[in-house]
């Protein structure tokens, strides 16, 4: 049976290029902090995929210098942590505010959580609509704001987040104020630059754009490193400048760097297939006679590969059983929550009660998918809602 895969935002497949890259890498198995020929050969490796990642990010003649803005970690989760975690440590800070939206990804609201467990004010912003609430960020930025965290596309929902406009409020109030940025679901999806988005600190991980799991980044301006705002979590031998310790994971930074080039070459085109898939799918879902009782939760703003799909009065595990058999694989919402068995806080937030978000699922849209996939995925969508048991 061949395997229809819409659940790219989980995770997306290991390009060819990615593979090649990696395998090719192996050979080079010196550790990149040594010396000798072997561990220079190793380093450039590493250089090499920074280098093609701050490009991607619009950053201007890359230089050795600027190379130590990128720092590389196991995964998007340890980015968020880091920059969460490593900015609030870095000034002995002591009761001072945190706001972020009410629907972060978990790497961003555990962190959070334990902060504000330590006497931290964390201030959550509503996201009714897939919309911030931009009037209440501005009246809660003050002198004592540190940090402020918004992703820019919702893992869930697909909603975009205006990051330019955040930083630009809180900013204007307070011109000390970090803006952090989780960029995982955007990055290669969504056209942006780090000046474009005006953050302080970016964070990226490989396995979303066709790289390997185990890999992610953040990248912080120079700024923030000069005055040392921001200090490691991970202490040990002083890699990545000294803000990552443990010896660098050449392959995964390898197939990362090999995934950037490979998707920055087509970006425009695998977005604009991915919104017309996904504006198709739309379209069909309208047809009550077809698909009587089908919600969709459309954000005013959404990015191009996310679509989340309300069922009528049928749990959202069970449609996923279902469509499995027929080798389609859609998901409930974040892979990172939903197999804790808790309902989602970022469908809670957008506006749907909790029955509502244990019935709805979530399509992602990759570059390898087609329209003959679709016209499959909507064939037995259809079978499915007309069988299965309702609650």
């Amino acid at each position: 049976m061949d395997k229809i895969y819409f659940d790219n935002c989980a995770t997306t497949p290991l390009c060819s290029e990615a593979k090649e890259a990696m395998c090719s890498a192996m050979s080079f198995y010196g550790n990149p902090s040594s010396l000798h020929t072997m561990g220079v050969e190793a380093e450039k490796l590493v250089s090499d995929s920074r280098r093609a990642i701050l490009t991607s990010l619009g950053v201007r003649n890359v230089t050795k210098l600027t190379e130590k803005q990128l720092i590389f970690t196991a995964s998007g989760t340890e980015a968020d942590n880091l920059a969460l975690l490593g900015t609030m440590s870095a000034k002995g800070y002591n009761k001072k505010k945190i706001i972020i939206s009410d629907s972060e990804h978990p790497a961003i609201m555990e962190p959070a959580a334990f902060l504000e467990r330590n006497e931290f004010n964390v201030v959550r912003i509503p996201t009714v609509g897939g919309e911030p609430d931009y009037d209440m960020i501005a009246r809660e930025v003050d002198e004592s704001t540190v940090l402020v965290s918004f992703m820019l596309v919702n893992n869930d929902t697909g909603a975009v987040y205006d990051i330019k406009r955040i930083s630009d409020i809180v900013k204007r109030v307070n011109p000390d104020v970090l803006v952090h940025t989780d960029c995982v679901q955007g990055y290669m999806n969504i056209p942006f630059t780090e000046r474009s988005l005006g953050a302080d600190m970016i964070s990226l991980s490989a396995h979303k754009i066709g790289g390997p799991k185990g890999v992610g980044a953040l990248y912080v301006t120079a700024d923030m490193l000069k005055k040392r705002r921001i200090v490691p979590i991970i202490y040990g031998g002083g890699q990545e400048s000294g803000m990552r310790s443990g010896t660098e994971n050449l392959l995964g930074i390898v197939g990362f760097g090999a995934a950037v080039k490979s998707v920055s070459l087509m970006r425009e085109v695998y977005a604009k297939n991915k919104a017309s898939l996904r504006e198709y799918i739309i379209e069909r879902l309208c047809d009550e006679t077809r698909f009587a009782g089908v919600k969709l939760n459309l954000p005013k703003n959404s990015a191009p590969h996310v679509l989340s799909v309300t069922l009528p009065n049928i749990k959202s595990e069970t449609m996923l059983h279902r469509l499995s058999l027929d080798g389609i694989f859609v998901s409930s919402g974040s892979a990172c929550s939903s197999n804790t068995g808790h309902k989602s806080h970022v469908l809670r937030a957008f506006g749907l009660s909790d029955r509502e978000a244990d019935c709805t699922v979530r399509i992602s849209l990759g570059s390898q998918n087609t329209l003959d996939e679709v016209e499959k995925f909507l064939t037995s969508f259809e079978a499915a809602l007309k069988t299965l048991v309702r609650i």
